[in-house]
Protein backbone atom coordinates (compact mmCIF):
# COMPACT_ATOMS: atom_id res chain seq x y z
CA UNK A 1 0.00 0.00 0.00
CA UNK A 2 1.27 3.83 -1.12
CA UNK A 3 1.88 6.03 1.55
CA UNK A 4 -0.71 9.34 2.33
CA UNK A 5 0.62 12.59 1.33
CA UNK A 6 -1.06 15.95 1.63
CA UNK A 7 -2.04 17.44 -1.23
CA UNK A 8 -4.05 20.47 -0.01
CA UNK A 9 -3.83 22.75 3.59
CA UNK A 10 -6.51 25.12 4.60
CA UNK A 11 -7.58 26.19 8.35
CA UNK A 12 -11.31 26.08 6.85
CA UNK A 13 -12.49 23.04 7.13
CA UNK A 14 -14.92 23.82 4.08
CA UNK A 15 -12.24 24.07 1.44
CA UNK A 16 -10.98 20.75 2.65
CA UNK A 17 -13.97 19.55 1.79
CA UNK A 18 -15.04 21.20 -1.20
CA UNK A 19 -11.20 19.68 -2.71
CA UNK A 20 -12.61 16.22 -1.27
CA UNK A 21 -15.83 15.81 -3.37
CA UNK A 22 -13.83 17.24 -6.31
CA UNK A 23 -11.27 14.37 -5.93
CA UNK A 24 -14.47 11.83 -5.46
CA UNK A 25 -16.16 12.68 -8.09
CA UNK A 26 -13.22 11.72 -10.35
CA UNK A 27 -13.01 8.49 -8.22
CA UNK A 28 -9.87 9.26 -6.34
CA UNK A 29 -9.75 8.50 -2.31
CA UNK A 30 -8.51 11.00 0.00
CA UNK A 31 -8.97 11.43 3.95
CA UNK A 32 -8.65 14.61 5.92
CA UNK A 33 -5.81 14.88 8.85
CA UNK A 34 -7.44 16.86 11.58
CA UNK A 35 -11.08 16.26 10.62
CA UNK A 36 -12.12 16.51 14.26
CA UNK A 37 -9.77 18.13 16.67
CA UNK A 38 -12.68 21.12 17.08
CA UNK A 39 -15.29 18.40 17.82
CA UNK A 40 -12.78 17.45 20.86
CA UNK A 41 -11.72 20.65 21.99
CA UNK A 42 -13.00 22.43 24.91
CA UNK A 43 -12.48 25.77 23.38
CA UNK A 44 -12.18 25.72 19.63
CA UNK A 45 -8.26 26.18 18.08
CA UNK A 46 -7.22 27.44 15.15
CA UNK A 47 -6.00 24.34 13.54
CA UNK A 48 -4.99 23.56 9.68
CA UNK A 49 -6.77 20.56 7.83
CA UNK A 50 -5.11 18.35 5.46
CA UNK A 51 -5.95 16.57 2.34
CA UNK A 52 -4.53 13.42 1.91
CA UNK A 53 -4.50 11.24 -0.87
CA UNK A 54 -2.11 7.63 -1.63
CA UNK A 55 1.20 8.28 -3.43
CA UNK A 56 -0.13 6.71 -6.52
CA UNK A 57 -2.84 9.29 -6.80
CA UNK A 58 -1.20 12.73 -5.81
CA UNK A 59 -0.43 13.42 -9.92
CA UNK A 60 -3.80 13.07 -11.10
CA UNK A 61 -5.28 14.46 -7.80
CA UNK A 62 -3.17 17.47 -8.15
CA UNK A 63 -4.01 18.32 -11.86
CA UNK A 64 -8.07 17.89 -10.90
CA UNK A 65 -7.86 20.54 -7.85
CA UNK A 66 -5.68 22.61 -10.50
CA UNK A 67 -8.02 22.37 -12.79
CA UNK A 68 -10.59 23.47 -10.59
CA UNK A 69 -8.82 26.25 -8.87
CA UNK A 70 -8.42 27.73 -12.84
CA UNK A 71 -12.25 27.28 -13.63
CA UNK A 72 -12.94 29.21 -10.31
CA UNK A 73 -10.60 32.17 -10.99
CA UNK A 74 -11.63 32.39 -14.53
CA UNK A 75 -9.13 33.63 -17.32
CA UNK A 76 -6.46 36.11 -17.42
CA UNK A 77 -7.55 36.37 -13.07
CA UNK A 78 -4.34 36.41 -10.90
CA UNK A 79 -4.55 33.01 -8.72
Amino acid sequence: MSELVPIFQSSYLYEIELAKSKLASREIPSYIKNEYVNNIAVFPISQNYFLLVSEHDFEEAEKILAETHEDSTGPGQPS
